[in-house]
């Protein structure tokens, strides 16, 4: 191995938060009531502050004014509506969410929405609001870069809103997968496992199978996870997912295991001396399971066993946007829809990314003439620092 070459790749990948990229979503609730020949419309915005930072917002010390004004000059209503309060900023540090609030009174007319929040900055970044329009549940609107006006529609709720529902979330799904850079990591980790195309595509469906049941148990708010910790190990499970290949490589799965369980055994004692150990149960759950996983890998090396981990980590990766959904209430009728086919994409978008680096594989290999171990040594070993960064960023 190309000592000097590997230690620089650690270097290289340590060395850049761009490379911390992930998905960039919004969320807001906007209720809309008539009363005597006026509309009173009420909002509540809400985005992860992990989200803000990605988008270069909330880091300065006059930070709470920064992002109210930048929402509520981006979050545009008719002309005619005006504030009837002063917006208001909470900053939830168990969810991880930050939400503002505001009320304005309009007149009596159908309301519009300009939403242009963030997609300058972030052209990928995807916002959904749900509506309440005297107290009806109408269907929900997913803004994005290329749609950006919403338009109040005074008629009942039909059934073809449905497949409308359907149809958003399956391509929101799509570009969940392509524009989160810790899922595509997820991917590649999964691929230089070196498995037959149709076990990995077999692997990947488990994955969606877990993601796709915390997606409907957290939308559903039958499970309310902590956000914070839930991204933390998505990165954690790149990490292990690596690991795991270098070790089916050097057939040094004591080793890894040791130091994996060593590593996590030190960072439980930083926190503890700290005084952190706001999430110390679950860091010890995964310094057991890890070392425990590892073990059982020598000597099962059949798929089986890794088509269960990586429906595990399908569990966790549901959390992370069915908490979402759950915040936001979508109307009874267009959860399910909106569940099915934002999993239906991401379906999709994972047997893409596969073949497309499958064939890349396939290329590099016929230049290396086959001997391609070297080159998924470097892989997994970049995929684990990549991994060990975001997940002590986002725990942090």
């Amino acid at each position: 191995m190309n000592k000097p070459f590997f230690f620089s790749l650690i270097i290289i990948l340590l060395s850049t938060s761009l490379m911390s990229h992930q998905r960039s979503e919004s969320y807001s609730k906007v209720k809309i009531d008539s009363q005597d020949d006026v509309r009173h419309v009420q909002v509540e915005f809400s985005i992860q502050t992990f989200v803000l930072q990605r988008l270069n917002l909330g880091l300065t010390r006059n930070w709470e004014q920064e992002i109210t004004n930048e929402i509520i000059q981006n979050f545009n209503f008719n002309q005619s509506c005006k504030f009837i309060d002063t917006p208001f900023l909470k900053n939830s540090f168990s969810t991880g969410y930050i939400s503002l609030s505001w009320k304005m009174l309009c007149e009596s007319e159908e309301l519009g929405i300009d939403l242009n929040i963030f997609f300058d900055v972030d052209p990928s970044h995807t916002h959904i609001t749900t509506f309440l329009i005297n107290s009806e549940a109408f269907p929900e609107k997913v803004f994005t870069s290329s749609e950006r006006q919403w338009k109040e529609k005074a008629q009942e709720v039909k059934d073809t809103s449905r497949f409308d529902s359907f149809t958003d979330y399956l391509s929101l799904g799509f570009k969940h997968i392509l524009s989160g850079f810790d899922h595509l990591a997820f991917l590649l980790a999964l691929l230089i496992l070196k498995l037959p195309i149709k076990r990995l595509i077999f692997i990947i469906t488990g994955f969606t199978i877990g993601h796709s049941l915390t997606l409907a148990l957290g939308a559903l708010d039958l499970i309310t996870p902590s956000s914070q910790l839930v991204e933390a190990l998505i990165g954690y499970s790149i990490v292990i997912i690596a690991i795991e290949s270098a070790a089916t490589i050097t057939n040094n799965y004591n080793l890894y295991s040791k130091l994996l369980f060593l590593l996590s055994f030190i960072l439980i004692l930083i926190l503890s001396f700290l005084g952190n150990i706001k999430f110390l149960y679950g860091l010890i759950g995964i310094s057991i399971f890890s070392y425990s996983y590892l073990k059982l890998a020598s000597k099962y090396k059949e798929f089986t066993l890794t088509i269960l981990v990586t429906c595990l980590f399908g569990l966790i990766h549901g959390f992370g946007f069915a908490g979402n959904l759950s915040s936001i209430g979508l109307m009874e009728g267009r959860l399910l829809p909106a569940i099915f086919g934002f999993n239906i994409g991401v379906e999709l978008g994972q047997i893409l990314v596969i073949f497309a680096l499958t064939l890349v594989f396939h290329l590099v290999g016929k230049i290396l003439q086959g001997n391609t171990d070297s080159l998924r040594i470097y892989i997994a070993s970049g995929l684990t620092c990549l991994g060990t960064f975001w997940f002590l960023e986002r725990l942090f």
